[in-house]
């Protein structure tokens, strides 16, 4: 446990220790990895939170922000990741709380931080976790609108379900925010969010593979930076600079080819300054093509024009079902949708190896860990499971283990050359 005065050292410690690393990693210079770089820090900044009013929070990634944004606000993330956010709570919740849902309470109850006496909180219900801390904001007095996510998707009545919710949430929101909601605003906010998400895939499409040119944790530290910016168009604009850049240099520089066996992170989400396992790693000499967790379907969630038509309850109700149909949070019984686009990735990228994060108390994560496990195996793909928190105590012990994976996936690359020969 973190002393009191030690926690809000503690906090800008690990931020700055995070954007140093990722600076540490990155070879080539990128001047447009400065703005994803600010972003982080700014968002972070005492200074910054003190002056933020938020009008509309959403906890976690489980809610479409297009519904959001249509409704007259810009939504303020809250989705963890901070070691000295979490010591925040630790009045407030059991020790063995998940680090996730301790980090989100620690940043409502920050000192100094962004004023939230006046903020609607957006909470989805996708672990129990999530629940206990809706119950605790509201014996706060915190306004709050809860939205339950239907487990079961095989329910015929699972998605109508859904679809109400998002018609009572964006009902809720505008009369908070006092601003009729309007076909133009659902229209533009549905275009707006989607050219960000269309910019956001093309990025990781683009520099996947290629960390001779932009490192493995900046890549990570542009999807995270979607949930910290302050303006989402100019947020948007910055990530086609990049991919522009890389694109060129990609053109420029012939990929040698890669020596380091290539993993994927799935489970628990990794959310920046909490880098330990992606640093790992980079450490042990993998390269990491991707992260795969609860928001990894996001950019499938894409708008046209000619597709929102009709009226307003009718484009709400579409943007739901189309959501719904990607949510991979953990909140379901069976993930299928997460399941079916693993189920590509592994047909159509060289995934070597898997490294199954599960962050202590977020046990909803193991359930679909022995059908992943299956699903891996018809493909000879090794898995790796660590559970871990948000401590760094266990560093050593979890890089002395995947030092071990490492050198498994290493010599099986070799079993491969030599089978080919």
């Amino acid at each position: 446990m973190i002393r009191k005065n030690d926690r809000t050292g503690v906090y800008a410690g690990e931020y700055s220790d995070t954007l140093n690393s990722i600076m540490s990693h990155q070879e080539k210079y990128l001047p447009e990895i400065k703005y994803f770089l600010d972003t982080e820090y700014t968002w972070s900044s005492s200074k910054t939170k003190s002056q933020q009013r938020p009008s509309v929070v959403i906890l976690g990634t489980g809610i479409p922000e297009e519904l959001v944004m249509a409704a007259g606000t810009e939504p303020y993330w809250l989705i963890g990741g901070s070691l000295g956010s979490a010591a925040w709570s630790d009045e407030l919740v059991p020790r063995d709380t998940d680090p996730v849902s301790r980090s989100i309470l620690g940043y409502i109850h920050q000192p100094d931080g962004a004023d939230f006496s006046e903020s609607l909180f957006i909470i989805p219900i996708t672990s129990d976790s999530m629940r206990k801390i809706a119950y605790q904001l509201k014996a706060e007095g915190r306004k709050i609108c809860l939205v339950d996510v239907p487990p079961d998707r095989s329910d015929d009545r699972a998605k109508e379900k859904w679809q109400r919710q998002m018609m009572d949430m964006v009902e809720t929101i505008s009369a908070h925010t006092r601003k009729r909601i309007k076909k133009d605003n659902i229209e533009a906010a549905a275009l707006r969010v989607s050219k960000a998400r269309c910019a956001l895939s093309t990025f990781l499409n683009v520099s996947r593979g290629r960390s001779d040119i932009i490192c493995d944790d900046a890549r990570l530290l542009v999807q995270d930076s979607y949930y910290r910016t302050a303006n989402l168009d100019e947020w948007t604009y910055h990530v086609q600079l990049l991919t522009a850049n890389v694109t060129d240099m990609a053109s420029r520089y012939v990929n040698a080819g890669n020596n380091r066996p290539n993993v994927v992170i799935m489970g628990s989400p990794i959310a920046f300054p909490n880098y330990k396992i992606p640093f790992l790693v980079h450490d042990v000499g993998l390269t990491l093509l991707d992260t795969i967790d609860c928001s990894a379907l996001k950019h499938e969630v894409l708008h046209e024009r000619n597709s929102l038509s009709g009226s307003c309850e009718s484009m709400i109700r579409n943007i739901a079902s189309l959501w719904y149909d990607r949510d991979a949070s953990s909140a379901f019984v069976r993930n299928n949708a997460l399941f079916e686009y693993i189920s590509r990735l592994v047909r159509n990228r060289d995934i070597e190896g898997v490294v199954y994060h599960v962050l202590k108390g977020q046990i909803e994560y193991d359930f679909e860990l022995e059908r992943f496990e299956a699903l891996f195996s018809k493909y000879n793909i090794p898995v790796f499971r660590l559970e871990t928190d948000y401590q760094y105590q266990d560093v050593e012990q979890l890089r002395i283990r995947l030092e071990a994976f490492s050198e498994m996936l290493t010599q099986n690359r070799y079993k491969e050359v030599r089978k080919a020969k």
